[in-house]
């Protein structure tokens, strides 16, 4: 550390009180946030955190953990579990699937949440003539229990790493700790996507299978794309296994160039996705795809933000520190993702039920 930029530094001294508020944020009782320290900064100090760490004097490019550490002032030693919280937020938040199929995130305190559903089944139209009064259908309302779930892991971080190796370099591998812990939100996603947010399988995936089992064709993703279109979803996200990619993406229609045009023109106004975007995942089987509208399929729900603690073990001169978060999901419409199964045949596993438009336009107008 540049000891007399430190000694220097108006900052002095005042890092606690941010520490404070920080931590106060992301632990309230009401509404906790994720609050990154750069943002603390920002609003304490007029810096990020990059500024306020080179107006303290310190080099994240030279400096180590331990330099900060034995300067002997306490007040500079609050910034060691903000620069490794702010290193694995970054992994955690960089390299998942989950922010990109999820509708919003939603704050609460409670570990176990009542989440409402609307039923329209009896919401028709009917006609109504001069001078009538306009007759009154029914929309249900219903409620059931989401849980969520603390995630999280520990590190022991050997004392020659925070004396030897240069703060940038060790946020390289915390971030990489942190893609880890995005990794598992991502398996806690796909299985609510998959398997829904209830006990009993009730909020499950629809599974639909394709036109000639054990193989797949373009025609097999213009089935749920139509019916999605005429439902109001679009199904332009893909979740499969490494094998349904490479499949999905050899497909004459997704690999071939076209060029020209065809003698006749037809505009088809229930519009299909033209482009889609496919996340691998292994948690998916290889005979399987999910399609999701990710506007009205995921909820994440935030109990308690990326909460980090560190504890110094003497007897092995380590540091052990722990990242957590406790989260979850719960699945808002449940027309909004379904299964493609290249094992299945379409004419026995077809679209549910409630997924039958025809059903619903055909509704007479009495």
């Amino acid at each position: 550390m540049n000891t007399e930029k430190f000694e220097a530094s108006e900052h002095k001294g005042k890092l606690h009180d941010a520490f404070l508020i920080a931590d106060s944020l992301r632990r309230d009782s009401k509404e906790p946030v994720d609050i990154s320290f750069t943002d603390i900064c920002q609003k304490q100090f007029e810096l990020s955190f990059d500024e306020l760490l080179e107006e303290l004097g310190i080099n994240p490019a030279i400096d180590t953990i331990s330099a900060i550490h034995t300067t002997g002032d306490l007040d500079v030693r609050w910034l060691i579990p903000e620069i490794i919280r702010e290193a694995i937020r970054t992994g955690l938040r960089d390299a998942p699937i989950w922010p990109n199929i999820t509708a919003m995130e939603f704050e609460s305190t409670q570990k176990k949440l009542t989440m409402p559903f609307l039923n329209m089944s009896d919401a028709d139209p009917r006609k109504v003539n001069e001078g009538e009064t306009i007759s009154v259908g029914s929309v249900s309302y219903g409620e059931k229990s989401v849980e969520v779930y603390k995630i999280g892991r520990g590190i022991k971080i050997p004392y020659e790493i925070l004396q030897f190796v240069s703060i940038d370099v060790v946020s390289l591998f915390l971030q990489d700790f942190g893609v880890k812990l995005g990794q598992a939100l991502d398996t806690l996603a796909i299985d609510v996507l998959l398997n829904g947010d209830q006990l009993d399988g009730s909020a499950s995936a629809p599974v639909i299978g394709v036109v000639t089992p054990g193989t797949k064709v373009y025609k097999d993703f213009l089935k749920p794309w139509i019916r999605g279109s005429r439902m109001g979803r679009k199904f332009s996200t893909i979740i499969g296994s490494e094998a349904s990619a490479l499949e999905t993406l050899d497909l004459p229609e997704f690999k071939t160039k076209q060029s020209g045009t065809t003698q006749a023109t037809l505009n088809l106004k229930t519009p299909v996705p033209n482009q889609a975007d496919y996340f691998v995942h292994g948690n998916i089987p290889s005979n399987q795809e999910i399609l999701l509208d990710k506007r009205y399929a995921l909820l994440k729900i935030n109990v308690i933000p990326l909460l980090i603690e560190s504890d110094k073990v003497i007897s092995n001169q380590t540091i052990e520190t722990y990242a957590s978060v406790t989260t979850g999901f719960s699945k808002i419409f449940l027309d909004s993702a379904l299964v493609l199964d290249k094992s299945l045949n379409f004419n026995a596993a077809g679209f549910p039920s409630y997924m039958d438009v025809d059903t619903l336009q055909n509704v007479e107008i009495k």
